[in-house]
């Protein structure tokens, strides 16, 4: 006995106790004894074959639904005419499709019915490839994600060249923001009684005139939703809500994104912020503009930041060893010893090189004093003091997508709708609101 398996399109009407309308045979294989991995399932080209053929079934019938051949002109009011057929593209995440419109027109004003499916819908990509598009350009570089797209289609397919990507991604991007300026004018949420708010900043290689160029970012959570990761790596945030910007505005994009985050985890008058920020002066003016949405806030020097500087400072031995020991006042909050200590240093250093590095340390701490707090306590209290104890804001958003090859080179321009989109993608709300900001990209 010979056995076969048979895929089969049907249109039938339901009204009608399932009578078949029309019926199309899709698929007519043998079912052959598999010997191994591969020829046991379908094989990934037939799988992509059969989503064609029932695509295009179901795209020639949904096409009749909507194809007025009898209609009146908009115009004068005419009845329209036939004169012919057009065949207009149409592209799925897998799969591209040709879709033959009856073409209308009216005799006496010249008037044409729209007869491409771009020309109807305003764009002839689905949604769903729009979202995989965005969301593939914003985690990779526009020429990975095409050659993702030709793995999975099993073809390289013009759709999914680097450079629509990029326009998709973008557009999308660009989309992600406007509509996050939109729901802050609706947005209500229950006063959160706490949130934590991290400010931090990375610097990207430019086309521009400039070596690099300063992104911003921003996270801000509820306490809770720090939860514990594997042994040796950071910790997760279940949820979240993130800002960043690249664009040289005074700072008005970067503060306005933010101030969208806080307000959508929760932020009133009755919450209490701790923010925690490296210590510029460009991280605590967006920290600052938060201050007249929240009840109080307590502003902390980010351990993580001081640690790194100590580390990063480069002295001969003995310099070094008593530099790391400074950190012990700093854990405990005490600047007047810090500062005591380290201008000892100063004396004690011999080369103009170190000394300009001691004294450079010794700023960073006179200047952020009032915001180096009692770190030790902190920790006793299970407090935070660091963005350490969470995942990185610009690892995520700036340096996983942006500085992964050291040729990449971004404008203004081309990185700020990717930022946002990764905003967006990072934060709690893109699974519910990606279709709103993919039918309002360009």
């Amino acid at each position: 006995m010979t056995t076969r398996y048979r895929v089969t399109f049907e249109i039938y009407d339901e009204s009608m106790e399932g009578r078949i309308i029309s019926s199309a045979k899709i698929l007519d294989e043998a079912l052959v004894k598999p010997t191994n991995c591969f020829d046991y399932g379908m094989g990934q080209k037939n799988q992509i074959a059969l989503i064609q053929s029932v695509q295009d079934n179901v795209l020639s019938a949904k096409t009749r639904m909507f194809i007025n051949t009898e209609g009146e002109c908009p115009e004068c009011k005419t009845n329209l005419i036939k004169y012919g057929k057009s065949k207009s593209r149409y592209y799925d995440v897998y799969t591209d499709h040709k879709v033959q419109i009856q073409r209308l027109r009216c005799d006496r004003c010249g008037y044409e019915a729209p007869r491409s499916i771009k020309g109807i819908f305003e764009t002839d990509t689905s949604a769903d490839l729009k979202k995989a598009q965005a969301t593939l350009g914003a985690e990779h570089s526009y020429r990975d994600s095409e050659n993702i797209f030709e793995l999975f289609s099993t073809a390289s397919r013009e759709i999914n060249n680097h450079d629509r990507i990029k326009r998709t991604t973008e557009s999308v991007g660009k989309a992600s923001h406007l509509l996050s300026k939109d729901e802050s004018a609706i947005m209500f949420n229950e006063d959160a009684k706490e949130l934590i708010l991290n400010v931090d900043g990375g610097h990207v290689k430019t086309t521009e005139d400039k070596r690099s160029i300063e992104a911003m970012t921003s996270v801000i959570y509820k306490p809770e939703s720090i939860q514990p990761n594997k042994k040796g790596t950071r910790n997760i945030l279940t949820s979240k809500h993130c800002a960043a910007s690249v664009q040289d505005d005074n700072q008005q994009e970067i503060i306005t994104n933010t101030i969208i985050a806080a307000l959508k985890q929760g932020i009133g008058e009755n919450t209490h912020v701790t923010a925690l920020s490296d210590g510029a002066d460009n991280c605590w003016n967006v920290i600052n503009a938060i201050k007249l949405f929240c009840g109080s806030m307590t502003s902390i020097l980010d351990w993580f930041h001081i640690a790194m500087k100590v580390e990063n400072i480069s002295l001969p031995k003995d310099l070094k060893e008593r530099l790391t020991r400074v950190k012990w006042h700093l854990w405990r909050g005490n600047t007047e010893y810090a500062t005591i200590r380290l201008e000892q240093l100063v004396k004690l250093a011999k080369k103009d090189k170190d000394i300009d590095k001691i004294k450079k340390f010794l700023r960073y701490v006179i200047n952020n004093k009032e915001r180096i707090v009692d770190y030790r306590a902190r920790q006793k209290a299970g407090l935070v003091f660091t963005s350490n104890l969470a995942e990185s804001t610009v690892e995520s958003l700036i340096n996983q997508r942006c500085k992964g090859q050291q040729h990449m080179r971004w404008s203004r321009e081309g990185l700020n709708p990717v930022l946002q989109l990764r905003a967006a993608i990072h934060s709690n709300d893109w699974q519910r609101k990606w279709k709103d900001v993919v039918l309002n990209a360009a």
